[in-house]
């Protein structure tokens, strides 16, 4: 099951042991998964060490016994835009960038923001689970134009966007990009498109691009912020370097705007939910991570992309009634299941009792996921080997 032509960085097959040491995905089986013994593929973290300059960024700071209220320096800025301009060839003006503890955070922020209690906030299914929660636990009336497939591959409904905005004329779009769980890219004209249906009608577009760094091809991904003006000035964009370089126990996130009004109001919001200051560690990591690991990102990428054909291959060969496309970026896969014919809970009791695998139910990303499993792929490829073959093992035995 060998991608061809693959080169295998040898620090990402090391297993390192993550049991014991409080992680979400590893030590919390049963009450997450209802089964123990399940192998954990479900929350999108990483099972590989982060870059080693963000370890040595990490103990240096450590080692200074004092961990007061920090600050946000020029370099914490800096090293954001410069990552942009290298990675995405755009430029951030510094005085664009906000700072939040996390993404999901940032998306609550940003309704609390731009509606008021009752307002439509826009978003597009199956998506990531915290966009409906960041919208219905404010009080806000959710509404959804899901994505349509096309042989295996997502695309936005332009027709079914078109009247969904006339008819529920919603005052913010919380987007995707890159789209978790389906791991589509949106190209520059889907997003040009998408901007000015929202432009017109006066809809601020959020979009979170924590998976940003996680497309398969370099310079591919359009930041949302660098989108032609209107449109860029209708826009916030929610980034952070917890997704790329496995740093999500250190929260810490931007916001990007060219737009200060939209800037301005965000941070008010920030304010009024306590949301005023950024982990002191995260702010190491991140600096570390986006000065000195872009050659640890580059190995990365071209590990999870076989991670990926490994399973599509797998499937294809030895298990042809389940089926998974490659993303085009993030390293979660979307496993279509529905040829079994089975119900969700049907779906879920053979993943997790008879193949001992904790992947994330479909359903979690919408009633459009059903019939799907999201697995995580970021691991050692004989992780991968073992939660292939205990699914084969389910299926056929």
């Amino acid at each position: 099951m060998q991608s061809e032509g693959r080169t295998v960085p040898h620090h990402f097959d090391i297993r390192i042991e993550r049991r014991g040491t409080n992680s979400l995905k590893w030590d919390y089986n049963k009450r997450m998964m209802g089964e123990e013994d399940v192998l954990p593929m479900w929350v999108a973290d990483m099972d590989f060490a982060c870059p080693p300059a963000v370890t040595e960024a990490l103990v240096r700071r450590a080692q200074h016994p004092v961990y007061g209220y920090p600050g946000r320096p020029a370099e914490l800025y800096e090293a954001v835009a410069d990552w942009f301009a290298r990675r995405f060839g755009v430029t951030v003006d510094t005085g664009w960038l906000g700072t939040v503890p996390g993404v999901v955070p940032g998306m609550h922020i940003a309704v609390e923001a731009f509606t008021e209690p009752g307002d439509s906030v826009l978003i597009q299914t199956p998506v990531y689970h915290s966009f409906f929660y960041a919208v219905e636990s404010l009080g806000r009336r959710l509404v959804q134009n899901p994505l349509r497939e096309e042989n295996g591959r997502y695309v936005m409904d332009w027709d079914g966007l078109r009247q969904v905005l006339d008819e529920n004329r919603p005052k913010l779009f919380l987007l995707c990009s890159p789209h978790n769980p389906v791991g589509r890219v949106w190209t520059r004209e889907e997003l040009v498109r998408l901007g000015q249906m929202c432009a017109e009608r006066d809809i601020v577009v959020v979009s979170d691009e924590i998976h940003a760094d996680l497309v398969y091809e370099k310079g591919r991904h359009v930041p949302y912020f660098s989108l032609p003006e209107p449109l860029a000035s209708q826009s916030l964009t929610l980034v952070s370097a917890t997704k790329t370089f496995n740093l999500a126990g250190l929260t810490s996130a931007f916001v990007i705007s060219p737009a200060p009004r939209l800037l301005q109001a965000f941070r008010q919001a920030a304010r009024r939910m306590g949301h005023p200051f950024l982990n002191l560690f995260g702010i190491e990591a991140t600096i570390a991570a986006y000065r000195h690991g872009e050659p640890w990102l580059d190995e990365l990428l071209v590990y999870l992309k076989g991670n990926a054909e490994y399973i599509r291959d797998f499937l294809a060969e030895r298990i042809p009634e389940v089926s998974m496309a490659v993303p085009e970026a993030t390293y979660l896969g979307w496993m279509d299941f529905r040829r079994l014919g089975l119900s969700q809970n049907e779906l879920n009791a053979l993943v997790r009792k008879r193949a001992k695998l904790g992947l994330h139910d479909g359903t979690v990303f919408g009633k459009e996921g059903a019939g799907f499993q999201r697995i995580n792929f970021a691991c050692p490829r004989v992780v991968l080997e073992e939660a292939m073959s205990r699914l084969e093992m389910a299926l056929h035995e």
